[in-house]
């Protein structure tokens, strides 16, 4: 199982205060060890078996679809677009992953709150990264903007974004990683025609989670 290397810090650590513990409080150390297991449960990342198709639109995240609504998204794609909304547990993947392939457009960081990442409301006020991506085969079309949104939660209180403006994206490819729980919202053109619905679990570079019409 691959993990992800800004883990391994933390798995280390506990590791060596669990042996130093271990001299003292061997039950103390037990639950050192534990918590590093728990740990690398959580940073683990597994590879996708990405679908092929220059008009699939894949899920950026594992978890749970939360809402799929319609807004107006004034950032980037500037526009009224659909939005699906991923919540990841503790226990999901939290890797993410670029839903289609294109060139990083745009980022933009915002700071905010640290409310529970299933709220509707979290999406505007907690701390979030978003990042543009324009679809490389039409790169004029603003129909081929999509943008991720990675929402920070509750527990989670770092985003780590592996994406910068001007990279070219492969679908499927790890862009970034919230610690801790949290959410990914996608916002699509009104064009794209959604193959998920609300209270579906989805995979991270492997759900279909719409499709652009040809």
């Amino acid at each position: 199982m691959r993990i992800v290397k800004d883990g391994w810090k933390f798995i280390i650590a506990f590791l060596i205060l669990a042996v130093i513990l271990f001299f003292f409080w061997k039950i103390g150390s037990f639950f050192l060890l534990s918590f590093a297991a728990l740990i690398l449960f959580f940073f683990r990342d597994p590879e996708r078996k990405v679908p092929q198709g220059k008009d699939l639109i894949l899920s950026p995240a594992d978890g749970k679809i939360i809402d799929i609504s319609e807004v107006e998204e004034e950032n980037f794609l500037r526009s009224r677009v659909k939005v699906v909304r991923i919540f990841m547990s503790v226990f999901n993947v939290h890797v993410q992953r670029s839903p289609v392939k294109g060139k990083v457009e745009w980022i933009k960081y915002e700071p905010g709150k640290f409310m529970a990442a299933y709220k509707k409301e979290a999406s505007g006020a907690n701390e979030s990264n978003l990042i543009g991506i324009q679809k490389s085969d039409q790169p004029d079309s603003n129909r081929d903007k999509i943008m991720v949104k990675q929402i920070a939660g509750r527990v989670a209180r770092r985003i780590c974004c592996w994406c910068k403006e001007g990279d070219n994206l492969i679908a499927g490819q790890r862009i970034g990683m919230i610690r801790f729980g949290s959410r990914a919202d996608v916002y699509l053109p009104q064009e794209v025609e959604i193959r998920v619905k609300k209270g579906d679990r989805v995979v991270g570079g492997e759900t279909l989670l719409g499709k652009f019409p040809s």
